[in-house]
């Protein structure tokens, strides 16, 4: 059973139990920092003493530190205890500052999440062959030890946060399919060496049917032996997919909460308390951690910054800013609109009380729109905690992970079950842009629309007015009109259009070719939006940017950041003048060569008529309020 007492912060009640806290704060933090420039500054100081006759060392003892903080806490946790409530809550802190020191001391390729690099000579084959096969530097990984240090991103206010000293035991699952067996057995590391074992009930692993089996019968046992009867293997008979796989070991765990983590994930230390407090708070409150980033090339770990998660109406995951509350509290929980869906914590009760995952979902995506709608929508909360911190190895983006048993469009299917369920009258804006889900089946959603009835959930314009005022600013359901739309023709060739080509997203463009038969609705590749986000785009959510301040720049096809800046594109009607840059910095315009058929960007120059442009469509009446609300100087020259 949970604890249930009310608030997230933890409140200590004695002066001189602050005094101690503080103590043990200091203790961290001159850790942190002796540990992650220790070795930059002694290699510094041999190179350069007396022309490096003189050795230096670090003569610090951290585990005499270590023992002193243990002891500092054991007398701060009497204090704690009989402070708080008349004794009938009690508090802990839970950092392992042995396992912290230990950690301080490792040197070696990758430690301390330090940029690491495969030697040279290194068979350039076999490591494209590898990347490949993962989407990620394999080789490098073999070469990282599974039980690296990481460093410590917290904000100094975790150093000294305590939580309860009853916390509920923990099951942790993990689904895999073909993972690199490096990458796995460092995330399972991580979690034994950084979790507090008294709250690691179980470490569930599940298989779900790998064509290339992970590690060797061998390598299995010596799992088992390290992590004895916590660690659980199940073995999916057939491929199952990441969502039914993790039902299937949420239906083995048996602890007070679960907690799902992807299979290539580094833990940090102390992260499991913070992510279980508010859900001791609140039973029916589910969190996430604060993500940092593995470069998929060089392991090098990187810090992330706090953020809430949103969606686009393509329901692509995006990250919105925190509110400025929010970051003025930080380093409190915040609420969390939607999940990543790739780390989160839950207690076991709730989970099951909301139906667990719609098991009719395919693979994965659209299963972490749907546990977070419900979350808020029936009840619960959703929270980032900022002191808790994983990082997470993304794949390079140019890799196709490659699933079986599911459908064609399993994610577009996916997509529209949820919305059927959970999005109400805005199931249409999901169609609006993404017409091809319409003649999609998705099977019976009848169970899933009787569950929602069952647990008397909140309809989905309350989710949008309440939880994520800022998401509908942002991406609105239904948009304004574009400014301009349809083909761009060129006024020095009106024969010639600018032509997407079918390039890749992340790729300079620049090409003219002849335009379509109507300019007001072009063929695709032809066919371009000056949205109200001041954004030149296509359907896709790809936009037009420029890099580079240098004559003849390129322009490039990138993924909307909605920031403005270098995505932001003006087109004055008047004198077909198709310009980058907002009105208070120095703009550019797009220029054709017309012999080349190239496109470039250059200073602005109204005589010139590779300058100029026609839109298929032009709104004229909305372009001439076009810089209306913008925050600086108006004031255009060219």
């Amino acid at each position: 059973m949970f604890l249930k007492l009310s608030g997230l912060r933890i409140k200590i009640r004695r002066k001189h139990t602050l005094l101690q806290v503080f103590l043990i704060c200091v203790i961290l933090i001159s850790i942190y920092q002796l540990y992650t420039h220790r070795n930059g500054d002694q290699e510094s100081q041999s190179k350069a003493d007396n022309g490096g006759r003189a050795e230096w060392r670090d003569w610090h003892d951290y585990f005499a530190i270590a023992r002193d903080a243990e002891r500092d806490r054991n007398g701060d946790q009497e204090s704690l205890s009989k402070a708080d409530n008349g004794g009938r809550a009690e508090w802990r802190d839970w950092h392992d500052y042995f396992a912290i020191a230990r950690d301080a001391e490792r040197e070696g390729i990758g430690e301390q999440g330090r940029p690491a690099a495969l030697p040279s000579g290194y068979d350039k084959e076999a490591v494209a062959a590898s990347w490949q096969v993962y989407g990620f530097n394999a080789l490098l990984s073999e070469q990282i030890s599974v039980e690296r240090a990481v460093p410590d991103f917290r904000h100094s206010g975790c150093l000294g946060m305590t939580y309860h000293k009853v916390l509920p035991k923990t099951s942790i699952i993990i689904v895999h399919r073909n993972e690199h067996p490096s990458v796995l057995q460092r995330t399972l590391h991580s979690l034994w060496n950084r979790t507090p074992h008294e709250l690691l009930h179980e470490l569930i692993l599940v298989d779900d049917f790998s064509t290339s089996p992970p590690f060797e019968v061998s390598l299995e046992q010596i799992l088992l032996t390290k992590f004895g009867t916590k660690l659980k293997i199940l073995k999916l008979t057939e491929h199952q997919g990441l969502i039914r796989a993790r039902v299937a070991g949420a239906r083995l765990a048996t602890g007070e909460a679960l907690v799902f983590l992807d299979t290539h994930v580094e833990a940090t230390h102390n992260w499991l308390p913070p992510l279980l407090q508010p859900i001791v708070d609140n039973p029916q409150a589910s969190t996430t951690p604060n993500i940092d980033i593995i470069d998929y090339d060089t392991f090098e770990y990187i810090e992330g910054t706090p953020a809430r998660g949103g969606f686009d109406w393509n329901f692509v995951y995006v990250e919105l800013p925190l509110l400025p509350e929010e970051q003025a509290a930080l380093p409190a929980p915040h609420n969390n609109p939607v999940m990543n869906g790739g780390l989160f914590a839950i207690g076991a009760k709730f989970f099951w009380h909301l139906g667990a995952y719609d098991e009719a979902l395919e693979v994965w995506g659209g299963e972490q729109f749907e546990l977070s709608f419900k979350i808020w929508m029936c009840g619960g909360r959703l929270l980032e905690v900022p002191c808790s911190r994983f990082g997470h190895l993304y794949r390079d983006g140019k890799f196709d992970v490659k699933y079986t048993n599911g459908t064609d469009d399993y994610q577009g299917k996916n997509f529209k079950r949820v919305a059927l369920v959970w999005l109400d009258e805005y199931q249409d804006v999901l169609y609006k842009y993404n017409p091809e889900l319409v003649q999609i089946d998705v099977g019976d959603v009848s169970k899933r629309r009787a569950l929602r009835k069952r647990l008397q959930c909140k309809p989905f314009k309350w989710y949008l007015d309440t939880i994520a005022p800022d998401l509908v600013k942002k991406y609105p359901p239904f948009a304004p009109p574009d400014y301009a739309s349809g083909a761009i023709q060129s006024v020095a060739a009106p024969q010639l259009c600018l032509d997407l080509m079918e390039l890749p997203v992340e790729n300079p463009i620049g090409v003219l070719r002849p335009c379509s038969p109507k300019l007001n609705h072009p063929t695709d590749s032809q066919n371009w939006q000056l949205t109200f986000h001041r954004h030149l785009q296509q359907a896709n959510d790809n936009c037009l940017e420029v890099q580079s301040n240098k004559p003849n720049a390129f322009i490039w096809l990138w993924p909307c950041h909605y920031q403005g800046d270098n995505q932001f594109w003006y087109y004055d009607h008047q004198s077909k003048l198709l310009m980058q840059g907002e009105p208070w910095t120095e703009r550019r315009c797009l220029e054709a060569n017309v012999n080349t058929r190239r496109l470039y960007m250059n200073i602005c120059d109204s005589s010139n008529v590779n300058m100029k442009w026609n839109f298929g469509l032009v709104n004229q009446p909305l372009l001439d309020k076009f810089f209306e609300g913008l925050q600086a100087n108006d004031e255009m020259k060219y």
